[in-house]
């Protein structure tokens, strides 16, 4: 069994530990105990058994320069695959960066976005609150004009309506006082006139009588024809034989001024007194 186990290896390294173990033995036995130290020569067992077996075995020098190279190659093949294997990672390390970063940027992007669509619509808010106020402010405004509108209506109403009623009170008294004092005229003009026998019902004559406020007749004229000659002639004469109004003195200035100045007389044969 000691044979087998000293070839293992081809003799390398069990053989050269076996044969540097007896020959230490050997020297053990037969050198004398006691030596001048002086006299002592150094022996470098391990190169001369190594260099020894390296020698005695070239297939195995050939077999170890193989497993060397194999295992150089095996090596070479390790750091390829780790570097390999860290550029995977790095290529992926930096995909999953650009990756991030791209997300983030479409983050920035979409938080960029809704800050610029919320400004707007706040922009757009603030407009619209804006215009409602102008146009509450407007319709405040016109409700105001229109109150306004309606009071000073209501108070040129009621201001017409006084001064209608004013005048009413005043033109009833002037209507009066010339409905009487043109009765008064035409009463003395029929008293004066003759009716001609050519007189007949339907006919009207109108005179024109030029007064002064002392009631005096300044001129007559006919403006409006009856047709018939006598019957206008005697309008004429019935005028005449008045001569003058005296009872237009006690009448105000402004209504002789207004309405008897030029004072126009209708003639009707109904009317008129026989």
């Amino acid at each position: 069994m000691l044979i087998p186990w000293l070839l293992k290896y081809d003799g390398y390294p069990p053989g050269v530990v076996v044969a540097l173990l007896l020959h230490g033995i050997l020297m053990y036995i037969f050198l004398p105990k006691q030596f001048d130290p002086a006299t002592q020569v150094r022996i470098e067992p391990a190169s001369f058994a190594v260099a020894s077996a390296t020698q005695q075995s070239p297939q195995r020098m050939r077999r170890l320069q193989q497993e060397t190279q194999r295992q150089a190659a095996q090596a070479e093949r390790e750091k390829q695959r780790a570097r390999d294997e860290q550029r995977k990672r790095d290529e992926a390390a930096a995909a999953e960066r650009q990756r991030v970063a791209e997300q983030q940027r479409q983050r920035e992007a979409d938080q960029e976005r809704q800050r610029v669509a919320e400004q707007q619509r706040q922009q757009a808010a603030e407009q619209e609150r804006k215009r409602q106020a102008d146009l509450e402010r407007e319709r405040q405004r016109e409700v105001e004009r229109q109150r306004q509108l309606r009071e000073q209506a209501a108070a040129d109403t009621a201001r017409q309506a006084q001064e209608q009623a004013n005048n009413a009170r005043a033109l009833s008294v002037e209507q009066q006082m010339v409905a009487q004092y043109g009765n008064i005229i035409k009463e003395l003009v029929s008293g004066a006139w003759s009716r001609p026998p050519s007189a007949r019902n339907g006919m009207l004559a109108i005179v024109q009588l030029r007064l002064t406020p002392t009631g005096e007749i300044i001129s007559s004229t006919i403006v409006q024809s009856s047709g018939d000659q006598p019957f206008d002639r005697s309008v004429l004469q019935a005028v005449d034989r008045v001569g003058s109004f005296s009872e237009l003195q006690d009448m105000p200035t402004p209504i002789f001024e207004r309405y008897f100045r030029n004072f126009n007389l209708e003639f009707r044969p109904e009317d008129l007194l026989r």
